[in-house]
């Protein structure tokens, strides 16, 4: 017995030593823990923090449901060659490994937490996830529409709610990073990835992005996870569309169209910033330390950590070129400014060693795990890093709610021949519903796990719930639309009133289908996939109404739509509640209110086609197709009129001091409204040529029917600015034009 209670005693006074050293006191400050638990690490420990694998489960093959009991004999091997589920996991019980990605559930998270509490300092782990709208990729999380849909509301408030709720869903689940927001702006249709962005326009990129921010880091210390800005920088306009190619750009577009929003996020605060694919002007993002450090650090003032993208340290040597090994290709990383490599062997070993023979200097590695730590101390983790299984209430009410405001507020009504929508939802109408985005997952769009069927209300689901009279024929997919579904389309078009299409893309990863949008799904044409223009004509040879519904994360070639539909609505990916939001709108329960954050093209060879382009751009026609845009930017119609009168504006600019503008808003319907104000500037004369306009101010207003209210916004002095010949930002003297709507007033700098 007396012996029994010596091994306790003992076994206690371990327990207390290892827990006892300042680092674990949250009463000191974060940097006086990270400094003190710094001091007490191995060089291994150090370099530890910088490296990140996939969790176990995808490493094996695994799905979430699968157990860990024996997880070491279950699925592939090969994942990382020569590297075992009981070697990584020895690799975290030494500190070898700071983070995770793409850990499968609660039960991986808490098992991988246990080990990383096995090791001599006991430094949690950091779970990554690219949650990118909503905690999507989890099953039964809430999946919101996507980025490029979120930016159609321009509705900050909303968008920073929506990253609140991902974040307290990731956190329930034991995530504490994500890879989100992505804040390229999106200049070239043909890429993929537009539906992760918010779209073309530098400024509202740069505050949407702010506003993710603010709600992925809200003040709760466990409902906030890390933000990551990504992809830096100008990745999102590449050669050919094609994801990960080369980009050459001037000096004058990096400071006027892609470094603005990531100041913007990081000005608020942003922890995280992922470098991007491609090489910039010749060098690699991931070994410019011209990006990483003296524009990034020393320009915009970025004091968080750097992650590398999926394997693009590797691709420095197996793609890029530029490093003759692996090895050399971790070191240029390095001391480019990467300070988390993504992901797996091969780093780690390397780094040890080249920073042991001086290649990169002590100095730099503290400033990378110094920033690690930082965060980890700040999210709460040593003092709480498992998390009860029990606990997670995923989709609550709240988050249901907030979905389908988003999915409503994000479709985008284009087109509306006669005032055809809204629709009468009674037993009299005769409705035709068909299309390959009518009855799927395909509302969810990309970075999305296939959810439950009882979780998402598809198009048909919602229809079916209306008191009409339903006819529904399951055309082929976005790649296999037959003969058959065509005449099928215009035969049961012509026994109905009102012909419902609901096309545009399929961007499923988890399918076997064509997946024809998303990330590394780029195309060269713009047109709508395969036949479903002929679907388009077939229902409109019937003789009755159609109406078009777009499901899409990017700007598609609707010509045939313009020309033949009588109603066009862009719903983009709007989510698991994107049926029951669709609905709303074509019945009349919610007045469409989004507008297009992105440039709808006539073709890809419009392509850049963006609003804000400069006085020359469009001095010459084309002789074989418009010059016109489809629809430009800012489009789009309610079922109510809405009209602006009386603006009134500073007559000057002074003292750096904003610009005030008023004006009245009146909605003259019988429909409440909620109304997008844009806000635009032009500089009249510069020494530079400027755009015709620049989206300077917005905001949403809730209009009740026949309401008028008196709005007053403010400019910022910064929207008036310019880079000049010397490269310096500026505003300078002259007459500026501020337009509302139809309405323009001048302003001046004297």
């Amino acid at each position: 017995m007396v012996r029994k209670v010596i091994v306790f005693v003992m076994l206690l006074g371990n327990i207390f030593l290892s827990f006892s050293q300042e680092y674990f006191n949250p009463h000191l400050s974060v940097e006086e823990r990270v400094d003190d638990l710094y001091s007490r690490m191995t060089l291994k420990e150090k370099v530890g923090q910088m490296t990140q694998y996939v969790g176990l489960k995808y490493m094996q093959g695994l799905t979430i449901a699968d157990q860990l009991d024996d997880i070491e004999n279950q699925g592939r091997k090969d994942f990382y060659p020569g590297l075992e589920v009981k070697d990584v996991k020895d690799r975290v019980k030494k500190g070898e490994i700071g983070s995770f990605l793409l850990v499968k559930g609660v039960d991986e998270a808490n098992f991988l937490q246990r080990i990383a509490l096995q090791s001599r300092l006991k430094i949690p782990l950091l779970i990554a996830e690219d949650a990118i709208h909503g905690h999507a990729r989890y099953e039964g999380a809430t999946v919101f529409p996507t980025p490029i849909g979120m930016a159609s509301t321009f509705d900050t408030l909303l968008v920073k709610k929506m990253a609140t709720i991902t974040a307290k869903e990731m956190r329930q689940t034991g995530c504490h990073w994500t890879f989100s927001p992505n804040v390229d702006v999106g200049r070239d249709a043909r890429w993929g990835r537009i539906g992760e962005t918010f779209g073309e326009d530098p400024f509202l990129v740069g505050e949407m992005g702010r506003a993710m921010v603010k709600g992925y880091q809200n003040n709760s210390l466990e409902s906030s996870v890390l933000a990551c800005g990504k992809h830096f920088v100008a990745g999102s306009q590449p050669i050919r569309g094609l994801n990960f190619s080369p980009m050459d750009v001037s000096e004058r577009a990096l400071n006027e169209i892609w470094l603005p929003p990531f100041e913007s996020i990081i000005n608020e605060g942003c922890a995280t910033i992922m470098a991007a694919h491609h090489d910039l002007n010749g060098i690699p993002c991931h070994a410019n330390k011209d990006l990483l450090k003296t524009r990034l650090r020393d320009s915009l003032g970025f004091n968080g950590f750097v992650v590398s993208d999926w394997m693009d340290v590797k691709r420095l040597h197996s793609l890029h070129k530029i490093a003759s090994s692996q090895e050399e290709a971790n070191k240029l990383a390095v001391n480019a400014g990467v300070d988390v490599n993504m992901h797996g062997p091969g780093f780690f070993e390397t780094v040890v060693s080249q920073v042991e023979e001086g290649e990169i200097s002590e100095k730099r590695i503290e400033q990378a795990v110094k920033s690690i730590l930082r965060y980890k101390f700040s999210l709460g983790l040593f003092e709480k890093v498992l998390v009860d299984p029990s606990k997670v209430n995923l989709r609550s009410d709240t988050a249901k709610s907030l979905a389908l405001e988003a999915a409503q507020k994000s479709m985008v009504l284009l087109k509306n021949r006669s005032n055809l929508l809204p629709l009468k939802n009674s037993k009299q109408t005769r409705i035709f519903l068909t299309g390959p985005n009518a009855n799927n997952q395909t509302i969810l769009g990309d970075w999305t796990a296939i959810q439950k069927d009882d979780q998402i209300i598809t198009i048909l689901e919602a229809f079916k719930n209306e008191p009409i009279t339903l006819d529904y024929y399951a055309s082929g997919d976005h790649s296999n639309i037959s003969d058959k579904d065509i005449e099928e389309t215009k035969l049961r078009a012509s026994e109905s009133d009102i012909t419902v299409l609901v096309l545009g893309d399929n961007p499923t990863r988890s399918t076997e289908v064509v997946r024809t949008s998303g990330e590394n799904s780029d195309g060269a044409n713009l047109k709508l996939f395969g036949r479903q223009d002929e679907l388009i004509q077939a229902a409109y040879d019937a003789g009755k109404p159609v109406v078009v519904v777009i499901i899409s994360g990017k700007p598609r070639a609707i010509k045939k739509a313009k020309e033949l539909a009588s109603a066009i609505i862009y719903a983009w990916e709007p989510g698991e509640f994107g049926g029951q939001a669709l609905a709303d709108i074509i019945f009349g329960r919610y007045n469409p209110s989004g507008k297009l954050p992105i440039t709808i093209p006539v073709s890809s060879g419009q392509l850049p086609a963006f609003y804000n382009h400069r006085p020359a751009a469009y001095f010459r026609s084309y002789n074989d197709e418009p010059t016109e845009f489809l629809y430009e930017f800012g489009s789009g119609m309610h079922y109510t009129t809405v009209t602006y009168n009386n603006l009134v504006v500073d007559d000057e600019i002074t003292n750096e001091q904003p610009v005030s503008i008023k004006f009245s808003v009146s909605n003259s319907g019988n429909l409440p409204v909620d109304e997008t104000i844009l806000v635009y500037v032009r500089d009249n004369y510069a020494s530079v040529t400027t755009p015709v306009k620049s989206l300077a101010a917005f905001r949403k207003v809730k209009l009740l029917p026949n309401e008028t209210k008196l709005i007053e916004m403010k400019i910022p002095y910064k929207a008036f600015s310019l880079w000049n010949q010397n490269m310096e930002r500026v505003v300078e003297k002259g007459d500026f034009t501020i337009m509302v709507d139809e309405m323009k007033a001048t302003t001046q700098l004297k």
